[in-house]
Order: C-alpha cells, then sequence, then structure tokens
C-alpha cells in the first residue's frame, strides 16, 4: 500500500494454513472477537455454578433412594426387586420390601427397572416388579428401556405392583403395560399383578400378605411414605363465587415462598400452569392435590377450590383469610402442558376445571390462537375469572370463548357448545390444534363423546389425538 496515496500497489490473499492460524491464534488469545471472549468468560464462570448445581441435585436424588442392606450381587440373588419410579416415592416402598426379604432369610437384589438384564440372574427364583407411571403412562426416570428388554424371557416368574392415583385416568397405566408385555412375551406370572393407590401403606401392607402367601412366609410390610418437606404460603388475596346458589367457590392467591440460593440452583420452587399443589389438611396423612392456575413466572400462587359438603381439606382453605398460611408441596404433572408450538389450542374446562386453563390464557403472551369452552351452573353466580377473561380477550391473549351455563332460562352443557360450533372445531384439530380438557370425570367423558361425533366426518377420535399427544386430560 502506498503511505502517501493510500491506494492498494499489491494483494495476495493468505493460505488456507495461515487462515487456519490466524483462526486459532484469535481463539486462544481473544485478540479481535472481544465479544466471543465475553462470551466465553461468562460461560466459564458459570462452570463453578453448573458444578455445584450437580452436586445438589445428585445428592437431592440420592437421597430419595433408601440404603439396602445385604443388597446382593444380581447373579447371587434368588429374589430380584426391580424398581421403577420417577420421584423417589417407590424406592421407600422398594426398601421396606428388601429389609423383610431379607430378615426372612431370602438372598435380595435391589435396583432400577432399568437396569433389568436376564441373563446375569443366574440364580433367580422370582422377578418382583415395582413400577410408578410417569405422565400419561410412560415409564419413570428409573424405568427407561425396560419395556425394550423384556422380551428375552427367561424361566423366572414375575410378580407387578403398580403404584399411582386413581384420580387420574392413566392409573397404573405404565405397571399394566409391563404385565401385559410380560404375558405376552411369556413371562410366567408369580401371581396377579395389583395396585398401590396414592401411596396408601394399607395398600401395599394387603399385597404384602398375598405375596407371603405365595413364597410361604409370614410377611409384614410396614411403609410410611415420607411427607415432602413442603413450604408454607401466605394467603395474599381471594375471590368469592357461587354463594348464593350454595356452591361457594373462591380463587386463592398465595405470595410466593422465599426460598434460599442453593434452593433456587437446585430448582426447588420452580412450578407452571398445570403442575398440582398438594395440601395435607390437619388430622390427615393423605394430601389433596389441586391444579395450578399460575407459574411461578406469574409471580403468586393460585388455585381454585370448591368447598365440598364435610370436605376436610376444601373447607379449610376455603376458610382462610388473607394473611394465613398453609402447608404444601408441587408435585410435577407433565402430562397436562400446552407445549410451546404456535399450534391453535382448544381448551375445555367446567367449575374449578378453569383454572389451569386460566392459568394457561394468562400466560399467552405470543398471540398463540386459543379457544376457550367454559362450562358453569349459573353465568351471574359462578362464571370463574370473568374480569380477568375480558381482559385477555382484549389483549389478544384469548382468541375465542364459548360460554355453557347448565341452569338458568335456556341450559346447555359445554358439550353442546362444541357441537354448535362442530364444523370449526372438526377443521382447528384437523388443522393441528391441540385439545386440552380439566374438570370432572363425567364431564371429561361427555366432551370425549362430543368430539368423537364432531371428528368423525374428518377421520379422527380423541383415542388417536391422545396416542399423538394433542388431547390431553386433567380429570378429577
Amino acid at each position: 500500500m502506498d503511505q502517501g496515496t493510500g491506494q492498494t500497489l499489491a494483494w495476495a490473499d493468505l493460505s488456507a494454513w495461515e487462515k487456519v492460524s490466524d483462526t486459532l491464534y484469535m481463539l486462544h488469545t481473544g485478540q479481535g472477537a472481544a465479544a466471543l471472549g465475553l462470551v466465553l468468560g461468562v460461560m466459564a464462570l458459570a462452570v463453578p455454578a453448573m458444578g455445584a448445581t450437580g452436586v445438589i441435585l445428585w445428592w437431592t436424588a440420592r437421597k430419595t433412594r433408601p440404603r439396602l442392606r445385604a443388597n446382593r450381587p444380581a447373579a447371587q440373588a434368588e429374589t430380584i426387586l426391580l424398581v421403577g419410579s420417577e420421584g423417589g416415592s417407590t424406592w421407600g416402598f422398594a426398601g421396606a420390601l428388601h429389609t423383610a426379604l431379607t430378615e426372612a432369610g431370602r438372598r435380595v437384589h435391589t435396583a432400577a427397572m432399568s437396569s433389568f438384564a436376564p441373563d446375569r440372574y443366574a440364580k433367580a427364583q422370582r422377578i418382583i416388579v415395582l413400577a410408578a407411571t410417569y405422565g400419561d403412562g410412560d415409564a419413570p426416570a428409573s424405568a427407561k428401556g425396560f419395556l425394550d428388554r423384556l422380551s428375552k424371557v427367561r424361566d423366572i416368574p414375575m410378580a407387578v405392583l403398580g403404584f399411582g392415583d386413581h384420580s387420574f385416568p392413566a392409573y397404573c397405566a405404565f405397571a399394566r403395560a409391563v404385565q401385559a408385555k410380560a404375558a405376552q412375551a411369556g413371562w410366567r406370572a408369580l401371581m396377579p399383578m395389583d395396585t398401590v393407590d396414592r401411596q396408601s401403606p394399607q395398600d401395599f401392607a394387603r399385597w404384602g400378605r398375598d405375596l407371603g402367601a405365595v413364597l410361604g412366609l409370614d410377611l409384614t410390610l410396614l411403609h410410611q411414605p415420607a411427607q415432602p418437606d413442603g413450604q408454607s404460603l401466605t394467603l395474599i388475596s381471594r375471590r368469592d363465587y357461587g354463594a348464593e346458589v350454595q356452591a361457594p367457590t373462591a380463587i386463592l392467591r398465595f405470595a410466593l415462598p422465599n426460598l434460599s440460593l442453593w434452593q433456587r440452583l437446585a430448582g426447588f420452587g420452580r412450578f407452571d400452569v398445570g403442575d398440582l399443589l398438594a395440601v395435607l389438611p390437619h388430622g390427615s396423612d393423605l394430601p389433596r392435590l389441586y391444579s395450578l392456575a399460575s407459574s411461578r413466572g406469574d409471580g403468586f400462587v393460585e388455585i381454585v377450590v370448591k368447598r365440598q359438603p364435610g370436605g376436610l381439606c376444601s373447607g379449610h382453605l376455603t376458610a382462610l383469610k388473607p394473611g394465613d398460611q398453609v402447608r404444601d408441596s408441587v408435585r410435577r404433572n407433565p402430562a397436562f402442558k400446552p407445549g410451546s408450538s404456535r399450534v391453535p389450542l382448544i381448551l375445555i374446562g367446567a367449575g374449578t376445571g378453569i383454572g389451569p386453563l386460566a392459568g394457561i390464557v394468562r400466560g399467552n403472551r405470543t398471540g398463540r390462537p386459543v379457544h376457550l369452552v367454559f362450562g358453569m351452573r349459573h353465568s351471574d353466580s359462578d362464571f370463574l375469572y370473568d374480569t380477568e377473561i375480558a381482559d385477555w380477550q382484549a389483549k389478544g391473549r384469548l382468541t375465542r370463548l364459548l360460554t355453557a351455563a347448565s341452569r338458568g332460562r335456556r341450559p346447555h352443557y359445554r358439550q353442546d357448545a362444541l357441537r354448535a360450533e362442530g364444523a370449526e372445531v372438526a377443521e382447528l384439530i384437523r388443522g393441528g390444534a391441540r385439545v386440552m380438557v380439566c374438570g370432572g370425570r363425567g364431564m371429561a367423558v361427555g366432551v370425549a363423546d362430543a368430539l368423537t361425533e364432531i371428528l368423525a366426518p374428518v377421520g379422527l377420535t380423541p383415542q388417536m389425538l391422545k396416542t399423538q399427544g394433542r388431547y390431553l386430560e386433567d380429570v378429577y
């Protein structure tokens, strides 16, 4: 380059090796790449935090598993206990069974279902499977890949015990899938499949007596599930509906709990719309579950509660005043999520089932098409979230609202509202829309029947949509 005029006198491209060398030099020194250096620096600073978070998560998961005394190697055990658990509670039952069998003189090997390897069970006389269910019938975390390996048959009798909550449609669905696959593959049944509802110690003890009879043992299984640590929530506001028609219902809003730094790093306190708030009422060891109508990003915890006649928990919650506290914990409910895609949503609910659906509409800040069908008794007394719904429509968070009141001058139900708009509903679903239903079991059956009629002309059924993950239910 001419230093006087600035004109280029000659030009020669760098060789390929020189370009690679310059790039490597820039990556090592950061010279000429300030933005990249900043990004890499931030990433480097995040490594210790990620490591600490991993340790916390590992330690938390480890605490959910009991310490197993005399857990024999798989090749030496005569009884193989396989555990399928998502949150860790099933491991507690497995630990009690392991201890009881060991004390009875049996050689026992207890492990996750994901470690299933029939070729290793050289001395096994029986396999006992304790299986929970994840989501809408899927395998829990510690049972991944089990069904795929079950086709390899050994001449070992197998027993299956399912754990679940009968209020969910997919009650013990994974355990039933294990039982069906085992029978199909030719595994002999040690005893008929049984279930434990809501971690019931009584159900577990009853099954233990049946197992003992099969094994020729006096088997007493005692296990009291540990209650989750939980948190205290303070009520900050409430809105009441339905008192004038003897159906008192309240939208209860609680302040977010205070969390330590370590709890935040480990993910404690995170929750989303559709997860479940487990409330343990006074005088009961069985928590009641309420669908969350808010996510942590909303800045509060919200549920909708209807007072049931003689209801221990609903009576306590609907009597709360601002400033009162309640002890609870959050349970994940991955089977009832709207997803992050842009496909339209058709939300169908009745009564308190509006809770999580309202939370979904509230969180729709991206303009996703959302259609809400809401059934109530009286439009002038129990139209829950009435003012909020009008505001969400004005802001574009709710595309369309269909209401149905089962009492009054022109009584009709949400399935009637669906049928009245059947052609549009069918077209939305044919185009990929996702359907989410929340409410009582009877309501859900009525909605499914109506959609069966509506979808017949386009060659679809609710069951087909469920298989595709486009028909979700939160039914109680």
